[in-house]
C-alpha cells in the first residue's frame, strides 16, 4: 500500500513538473514573439524618415479589412505617404506583387497584412528592387523558400513561428493591433475593429478565445468599446427576433429545423416563447428551455455588441459577415461600412441572402449521398449546389461538427473549366490523429500520386483533379492519407 501511494506521488510530482515546464515553454514562446514584434515596431519608426511611400497590402475578409483599416489608422496618425491595396488573392503571388512593384517609389516598406507571398517570392522581389523592406503581419502558415533564407530587411512577424496557433491565439487582427499599438499607443482606441476581425476569422464563440484574442477582447471590454453578454448565441441571426434568428443561424447551424420558419415557430410555441421577442431579451429560464429542448449546449454562451452601433452592425459576428461578403468584391464600401452605425438596406439584403443560403445548402448537404471511407468524406455537388458556395459548405459543416470529425471532408464536382474541384477540411481532431498533417498535406499527397493541383494549410485546402481521376482517388484515398 505505501508502494502504491509512493507511487501516485512519484506520478503526481512528475506531471506537475512536466506542467511547470510546458507552462514556462509556452510563457517564453510568447515572449519571444513579443520582444520581437516590439523590435520589429521600433525598427519601422526608425526607418520610416527613409521612406519615400508605405505599401499597406491586406486580404478582403474581415479579418483582412479590419487589419487594413488599423494599418491605414496608425500610418494617417503617423503623418506618412502611403498607398492601400487589398488582394483577393485571385492570381499568383509573384503576378500580382512584382506588377504593383513596378510603380513603387524605392525605398518604401511594403506592409502585408492579413496574408504574405511565400518566401521564394519575397526573395525573388527583394533581389529585383532591394531597397524594398517587408514588414509581415500575417498569421497564416509562412511557406517558406527550401534553398534562400530571407534577407535582413524582411521583418516576419508571423506569430506561428513563435509556437502560437495562428488562429485560436492570434488571428491577423489581433496581430495588426497589437503592432499598430506597439507604434503608437494611441492605437489602442482600434481594438474594437480587432473584436470584428476575430469573428469573421475564429469562427468560434468568445467563450473559447484562447491568449493574445482573448486579451484583446478583454482590453476593448475594458475601454468601453465594447459589451460582453451572456446569452442565446444564433450567430448569423443574432439582431433579428428568435423565431427569424433560430433559421438564420449559422453558428450553430439547427439542423432540425432546416431553415425553416414554420419549423421555429412551433418549437417557439411549445415552449411558450414570443416568436416576435428579441434574441436579446429571452429571459434565462426561457434561454434554458430552448437550449435544452434543441439539445445544443453551444446555442448558448457569451456574444460582443458595440454600442455605439444599431440593428446587424451592433453584433460583432454578423457585421464581420457582413464584411467579408461586401470586401470579396468591393473592398472600399466594405471600408465604409466600417464607418457606418446601421447598416444600408441593399447590404443587409445581400447579407439575409447569403446566410439563408448557407442554411440551405447545409441542409442539402446533410441529405446528399456521400462516398464515405475509413478516413474521408467525399461529396459530388455537381448541379446540386452552386460553385460558389462550395467553400462556405466546407467551413461551416466543419465548424458545426455536422460530419465525422476523425475524417478529412472533400466538398465540389465539376466546373466549367472541365476540371474537378474540391474544397477539403479537416478538423482538429483529424490534424491531432494524424500528427499534426492536414489538408494541405493530403492535397500534396494526391498531386504527387494521381496529379492535380492546388495547396492550402492544415485545416482547410483546395484542389482540382482530371475528372477521369476521380474513380482513383476515391478508391485510394485511404492510402494517401495514411501514407501522409
Amino acid at each position: 500500500m505505501k508502494f502504491e501511494s509512493n507511487k501516485k506521488k512519484l506520478v503526481f510530482l512528475c506531471v506537475f513538473i512536466l506542467g511547470n515546464m510546458l507552462y514556462h515553454l509556452y510563457k517564453m514562446i510568447n515572449q519571444k514573439f513579443e520582444n520581437y514584434l516590439e523590435t520589429t515596431a521600433l525598427e519601422f519608426l526608425e526607418n520610416k524618415a527613409k521612406y519615400k511611400e508605405i505599401i499597406s497590402i491586406h486580404h478582403t475578409d474581415a479579418d483582412g479589412i479590419t487589419s487594413g483599416a488599423i494599418i491605414k489608422k496608425m500610418l494617417e496618425r503617423l503623418g506618412l505617404n502611403f498607398k492601400q491595396y487589398a488582394f483577393n488573392l485571385d492570381m499568383p503571388w509573384k503576378d500580382y506583387v512584382f506588377n504593383l512593384g513596378k510603380s513603387f517609389k524605392s525605398p518604401c516598406a511594403i506592409i502585408f497584412s492579413d496574408l504574405e507571398p511565400p518566401g521564394t517570392v519575397i526573395c525573388d522581389l527583394l533581389e529585383k528592387y532591394p531597397n524594398f523592406d517587408i514588414y509581415i503581419i500575417d498569421h497564416h502558415h509562412f511557406r517558406k523558400d527550401p534553398k534562400r533564407e530571407l534577407p535582413e530587411n524582411v521583418y516576419n512577424c508571423n506569430p506561428t513561428l513563435f509556437g502560437l496557433n495562428g488562429l485560436k491565439e492570434i488571428v491577423g487582427v489581433t496581430l495588426n493591433y497589437l503592432f499598430a499599438k506597439k507604434i503608437d499607443e494611441r492605437n489602442k482606441d482600434l481594438a474594437w475593429l480587432a473584436a470584428i476581425g476575430m469573428a469573421g476569422d475564429a469562427l468560434d464563440h468568445i467563450n473559447n478565445y484562447k491568449s493574445y484574442n482573448k486579451l484583446v477582447i478583454e482590453e476593448a471590454i475594458e475601454l468601453g468599446q465594447i459589451d460582453l453578454h451572456e446569452g442565446i448565441c444564433a450567430f448569423g441571426g443574432q439582431y433579428e427576433r428568435i423565431d427569424k434568428a433560430l433559421i438564420q443561424s449559422i453558428l450553430p447551424y439547427i439542423p432540425s429545423l432546416e431553415g425553416d420558419r414554420e419549423k421555429a415557430k412551433i418549437l417557439l410555441q411549445k415552449l411558450n416563447i414570443d416568436p416576435k421577442l428579441k434574441v436579446t431579451e429571452l429571459s434565462p429560464v426561457q434561454i434554458d428551455n430552448l437550449v435544452n429542448e434543441l439539445n445544443l449546449p453551444q446555442l448558448k454562451g457569451e456574444y460582443i455588441t458595440i454600442p455605439k452601433k444599431v440593428g446587424l452592425l451592433k453584433h460583432v459576428f454578423e457585421y464581420a459577415s457582413l464584411i467579408s461578403i461586401i470586401g470579396h468584391d468591393n473592398p472600399s464600401e466594405a471600408f465604409r461600412l466600417l464607418t457606418l452605425n446601421t447598416v444600408p438596406n441593399d447590404f443587409k439584403k445581400r447579407y439575409i441572402e447569403h446566410t439563408t443560403s448557407i442554411v440551405s445548402n447545409l441542409t442539402k448537404f446533410l441529405k446528399l449521398k456521400k462516398v464515405e471511407t475509413k478516413s474521408a468524406i467525399i461529396v459530388d455537388l455537381t448541379n446540386k449546389i452552386n460553385v460558389s458556395r462550395w467553400s462556405n459548405i466546407g467551413s461551416f459543416a466543419t465548424i458545426n461538427k455536422i460530419y465525422d470529425e476523425e475524417k478529412a471532408l472533400f466538398i465540389g464536382g465539376m466546373v466549367k473549366e472541365g476540371n474537378m474541384k474540391f474544397s477539403v477540411r479537416c478538423t482538429p481532431i483529424f490534424i491531432k490523429n494524424h500528427d499534426g498533417k492536414g489538408a494541405n498535406m493530403i492535397i500534396k499527397e494526391i498531386n504527387s500520386r494521381i496529379g492535380g493541383t492546388g495547396g492550402g494549410h492544415g485545416l482547410a485546402g483546395g484542389m482540382r483533379i482530371d475528372p477521369k481521376k476521380y474513380p482513383l482517388l476515391t478508391k485510394e484515398i485511404d492510402d494517401i492519407i495514411n501514407s501522409i
